[in-house]
């Protein structure tokens, strides 16, 4: 999962680092937030190989790329917050791994640090999406969050949804960031943050697909030679 920062700084140069990691990684599913442009993001599915591009008509800036087919998919749309001038939306997929199912959710909430109560209202409508879609089965969300592991918003998802975070679970206390201060993308920001981690895979339920996660990292977390940057995030 990336927030690739819409096309702001270098852009067409920073996605050749994102198809480099692509190339080294090979995620069989990968979720990008901020990526508005519909023929470019046909131009992904194209550079990278992926089977199935999960790409809405809303102008909501989630992607979902995949190896694997989906039996249905569609996007929910979120509460509106009184700070923001658009919309927010959850991008959902039931994807068909191997006989099985796995609901696959790629949303991006609510950005400033002072309005978690919104990301509580948005959050809550998640659970509720995965309660409505896969009760249960199989669930994961991804994203940028944009609240950290110890906010009211993560907390929610994980007490009240019963979710995993899968980086805390393999990592356990050693914490890392997604946004990120010493990247200049962040640090030249207008709006100045703190650094955290906020964004996240995390699961649900346990079964053929889900069992105990064997690994998870903050990648891109480094420039090009040429001191190009994959994303603001990592």
């Amino acid at each position: 999962t990336l927030n690739t920062w819409q096309e702001r700084g270098p852009w067409q140069e920073r996605w050749e680092v994102i198809f480099g990691g692509l190339n080294r990684f090979r995620p069989e599913v990968a979720a990008f937030q901020e990526l508005f442009n519909a023929e470019w993001a046909q131009e992904i599915q194209k550079r990278t190989g992926y089977a199935h591009l999960f790409f809405p008509k809303e102008y909501c800036g989630l992607a979902v790329y995949s190896q694997y087919p989906a039996s249905s998919w569609g996007v929910a749309k979120l509460i509106r917050s009184s700070l923001e001038e658009y919309l927010r939306y959850a991008l959902w997929a039931v994807l068909e791994i191997g006989g099985h199912k796995l609901f696959f959710v790629n949303t991006h909430l609510s950005w400033k640090l002072e309005d978690g109560d919104t990301r509580l209202k948005q959050t809550k409508e998640l659970i509720q999406l995965v309660k409505k879609k896969n009760p249960r089965g199989e669930s994961v969300i991804v994203g940028d969050l944009n609240a950290p592991p110890h906010s009211p918003e993560i907390r929610q998802l994980m007490a009240e949804g019963g979710f995993l975070d899968v980086f805390r679970r393999v990592h356990q206390l050693d914490e890392k960031f997604t946004w990120d201060n010493r990247n200049p993308y962040a640090s030249g920001s207008e709006h100045k943050m703190p650094d955290r981690r906020i964004d996240f895979i995390l699961a649900h339920g346990q079964g053929s697909l889900l069992k105990q996660p064997v690994s998870c990292e903050v990648v891109f977390t480094m420039p090009n030679k040429t001191g190009v940057w994959a994303s603001d995030h990592y």
